[in-house]
């Protein structure tokens, strides 16, 4: 009686296994790391999210590689604004999460420079949508205005 039942257990293990082998490829595909999966075999489905956030606007290669110190703050708006009217690209420092997020684009085929250049060094109020991939942070502004000032004593939201 046991030997049927092991029989039976070993037959439905084969089914199983012939029936779910093909998707194998499939499944290991999805379970692996976006960077580990060939580029022309990635689902290319837009992965944005909407966001509000408030932070400064800096160089992001300045600010990024510290070559220049910190990279950000008023001590650092003139080479700032050197570096973007250059073509550094622009980005946002999150002051929530510290992350730096690079403005991508503002509207089709444009960049963000002369949407951010106004705004070097100060805290803004951006609105817009960020996307995440490859370790690289992207904001797509839709709105960008100063942010109103914290006043003494009060934390940072």
């Amino acid at each position: 009686m046991v030997r049927g039942s092991s029989l039976k257990h070993l037959a439905l293990l084969f089914f199983f296994a012939y029936f779910f082998a093909p998707l194998q490829p499939i499944l290991a595909e999805r379970l692996k790391p976006q960077s580990e999966i060939p580029v022309d075999k990635q689902r290319l489905i837009p992965a944005t999210k909407k966001v509000e956030m408030t932070g400064e606007v800096v160089d992001a290669w300045c600010y990024a590689s510290q070559v220049m110190g910190p990279g950000r703050g008023e001590k650092h708006k003139a080479c700032a604004l050197a570096c973007i009217h250059g073509g550094v690209s622009a980005g946002i420092l999150d002051e929530k999460t510290g992350e730096l997020f690079i403005a991508a684009k503002h509207k089709g085929y444009t960049g963000c420079k002369d949407l951010l250049l106004p705004f070097v060094a100060k805290r803004v109020l951006v609105k817009g949508w960020i996307a995440r991939k490859g370790g690289c942070n992207l904001i797509k502004i839709q709105e960008v205005k100063l942010a109103p000032e914290i006043k003494t004593g009060e934390k940072k939201k």
